[in-house]
């Protein structure tokens, strides 16, 4: 599996998996908030989870990334690194949105349209099963 090409200090697997606690609960409160048809708290929460998600990864790596919530622009910092996850990073790359849509109002001249149902329970299920492989990576990553 493809990672960085140095060992990985212990810290980083420590607290990658800090992050990933973090990305465990919003993908459970995003799917909460989704069975109550709370489907802009939904969002924002599937939002959190992508972020979060791939902070944890460049976390492990030992990556820099600046304060953000651009999606865009941490998948882009997340390929180089893990391009084994590059099909999970694009479908998140234009979530960002997500995050301020529904939580903000009167940001935008048009209100960003909720997302269906459907397209929540296909993202929440996504990010499901890339946080368990981040899990897997973090657990298994041998450490110096």
């Amino acid at each position: 599996m493809s990672g960085p090409d140095r060992p990985i200090p212990l810290e980083n697997r420590v607290e990658a998996r800090r992050w990933l606690l973090i990305v465990e609960e919003d993908i459970d409160v995003a799917a909460a908030a989704a069975s109550l048809t709370r489907l802009g708290a939904s969002a924002y929460h599937v939002q959190q989870a992508a972020e979060k998600l791939i902070k944890a990864l460049l976390v492990l790596a030992g990556e820099p990334f600046r304060r953000t919530h651009d999606l865009d622009d941490l998948a882009a910092r997340l390929l180089p690194v893990y391009p084994q996850f590059a099909a999970q990073a694009e479908t998140v790359r234009h979530l960002s949105v997500w995050g301020i849509a529904y939580r903000y109002p009167g940001l935008e001249d048009a209100p960003e349209p909720l997302p269906e149902l459907d397209e929540l329970s296909r993202m929440i299920d996504m990010l499901t099963e890339f946080a368990a492989a981040a899990r897997c990576l973090i657990d298994a990553t041998p450490t110096n």
